[in-house]
C-alpha cells in the first residue's frame, strides 16, 4: 500500500473496532474503470523494501492494489475507498481461509483486515488521500438555558457538524462570548471524527466553564467549527476554521458569518 504508511498506525489500529463495511461502490462499472485506469505497477500493501515486511500482502494484495488506485483516481472519497477496501479484504479472508475448517485462520485474517482498514481510515490515510480538501459546515442549532448549582443559569448550544470534504476529518466546536473570549470547546480534549458526508451534533456551554454562565456570556455568542488539518503532523493539531455562526442569546437564532 502507500509507501509512507506507518507501522505505528497498524499497531494503534487494533485498539478500536472498525465500522462495518457497506456494499461496495467499486462495483459500479464506471467507477471501477476509472479506478483500474489509475493503477500503477508498484501498488501493493507495503510497496517495496522494508515496508513490504512491515505491511505484508498476505491474501490482501488485490484489495491493496485497488485501494491504492482508488485513492489515486479520486473517483470515490476516502471513506468509500476505505469501506470498499474492508469489504474486499473480508472477501479475501472468506476465499483463502473458509470459516470451516480453518476457523482460527479465518479469525486471524479478519483481525488483520480490521488492522489494515484502521491504518488507512485514519489521519494518516487522510493525509495520503490525493486531492483531499478540508471543509466542514454547521447545520441546525438548538439552544437551551437551564438552572445549575445555586440557581445559576447556564446556556448550552448544540449544532450539527457536517464533514463537507472528501476525506475523514476530526472536528471541534468552540463557544465564544459576545466579546470574543473563549468559553468552551466541544467535545473537549478529544475530537469528533467524521467520514465524508457524515453529520453529528456537538454541544458546548457555560456549565463546565469556570466563572461563566448565561448572564455573563453577553447578549450574543459565536460558534466556530474547526478541523484538525491532516496536511501536517503537528502533535498539538493544526486547527483550521471552516464555519462560524453568530447567535443571539435571547432568541437562540444564529446567522452564518463569512470567515
Amino acid at each position: 500500500m502507500h509507501r509512507v504508511l506507518l507501522a505505528a498506525a497498524l499497531i494503534a489500529s487494533t485498539l478500536t473496532a472498525p465500522a462495518l463495511a457497506e456494499s461496495r461502490f467499486r462495483d459500479n462499472a464506471v467507477v471501477s474503470a476509472s479506478v483500474l485506469g489509475a493503477r500503477e505497477a508498484l501498488d501493493a500493501c507495503g510497496g517495496r523494501d522494508v515496508l513490504d515486511l512491515i505491511v505484508p500482502d498476505g491474501p490482501f494484495l488485490e484489495a491493496c492494489k485497488f485501494h491504492d488506485a482508488c485513492y489515486r483516481s479520486g473517483a470515490l472519497d476516502q471513506g468509500v475507498c476505505d469501506a470498499d477496501f474492508l469489504s474486499d479484504m473480508r472477501e479475501a479472508c472468506d476465499a483463502t481461509y473458509p470459516k470451516t475448517p480453518a476457523g482460527g485462520k479465518h479469525a486471524a485474517c479478519e483481525v488483520a483486515a480490521y488492522t489494515y482498514y484502521r491504518a488507512v481510515n485514519s489521519r494518516f490515510g487522510s493525509m495520503l488521500y490525493p486531492g483531499g480538501v478540508t471543509e466542514g459546515q454547521f447545520g441546525a442549532v438548538t439552544q437551551t438555558v437551564s438552572a445549575g448549582f445555586g440557581g445559576t443559569r447556564h446556556l448550552q448550544a448544540c449544532a450539527e457538524a457536517r464533514n463537507a470534504s472528501n476525506r475523514k476529518l476530526r472536528f471541534f466546536m468552540t463557544l465564544h462570548d459576545s466579546k470574543g473570549a473563549w468559553v468552551a470547546t466541544a467535545p473537549g480534549a478529544a475530537s469528533l471524527s467524521l467520514q465524508p458526508g457524515e453529520t453529528k451534533t456537538l454541544c458546548a456551554g457555560t456549565s463546565l466553564a469556570l466563572f461563566r454562565n448565561a448572564a455573563n456570556l453577553g447578549d450574543a455568542y459565536a460558534l466556530t467549527l474547526k478541523v484538525d488539518d491532516p496536511a501536517t503532523l503537528n502533535p498539538f493539531g493544526d486547527l483550521v476554521d471552516v464555519d462560524r455562526l453568530d447567535c443571539t442569546a435571547a432568541s437562540g437564532k444564529c446567522a452564518r458569518r463569512s470567515l
